[in-house]
């Protein structure tokens, strides 16, 4: 039970090291500051946790060849991003990220840039980060790390089951709709949902501002935010 914790520890830390490095990289990037990261409410992004278990248990006998590293975590964390991708596009019928304007893309889903980091990310986890949460886990008692472990799980898992029900509610039906060009009944539905779920609805707007879905364009919603609504 221990090495549970210890284990889920790693990924909730690296979730939100990812989670401020996304903000910190769009920061430099664009010069905004923009917190809506990723479609969880909270300040991390699991894939970037499961991107860190992956690195920390398969790749760590690698860490005196910095460039097999290199290679092996950008292609290991590269395939996690690829196929999150596919599977939430299925499940959601959502894009939820988009490379097809960067060069050396594969179906917009990664690319070399990102790769690249992902290398990076790999050498200072194994040789920086590990090392520190390593010496921190030996510091705090197990009693501690139990408690806080389950508050971090709850808090996660909570966040999930609710984010997970606003975006499903972002689903509308076609095959109901009483006609072929039907704007306003579509409107009506949004607007109403939008009354109902607001917060969340915004965040994910901000998250991902190009957001597609192939039933109809929901880049189209956000002229229906709440400060619109009537």
């Amino acid at each position: 039970m221990y090495y549970l914790i210890l284990t889920f520890m790693i990924f909730f830390i690296y979730s939100v090291i990812g989670y401020f490095c996304e903000v910190l990289g769009i920061f430099v990037s664009s010069g905004k500051v923009n917190l809506s990261r990723g479609y969880l409410i909270g300040p991390y992004l699991p894939i970037f946790g499961f991107g860190s278990l992956i690195i920390t248990f398969y790749l760590s006998k690698y860490s005196n060849d910095l460039i097999a590293l290199f290679i092996l975590g950008s292609f290991f964390c590269c395939l996690l991003e690829y196929l999150t991708s596919f599977f939430l596009e299925k499940i959601f019928k959502l894009r939820w990220w988009d490379y097809s304007e960067k060069k050396f893309n594969l179906n917009g889903r990664i690319s070399l840039e990102t790769g690249i980091y992902f290398g990076i990310a790999s050498i200072l986890i194994i040789k920086v980060g590990n090392p520190i949460i390593f010496k921190l886990f030996k510091i705090i008692s197990h009693k501690l790390l139990y408690i806080i472990g389950v508050i971090s799980f709850i808090i996660i898992f909570t966040d999930f089951i609710i984010s997970t029900y606003t975006i499903c509610r972002l689903n509308i039906d076609s095959s109901k709709l009483s006609s072929l060009d039907a704007t306003k009944e579509i409107r009506d539905k949004v607007k109403e949902s939008l009354r109902k779920h607001r917060f969340f609805y915004n965040r994910l707007f901000k998250a991902f501002p190009d957001i597609t879905k192939k039933n109809y364009n929901l880049a189209k919603i956000k002229e229906f935010s709440w400060k619109k609504i009537k």
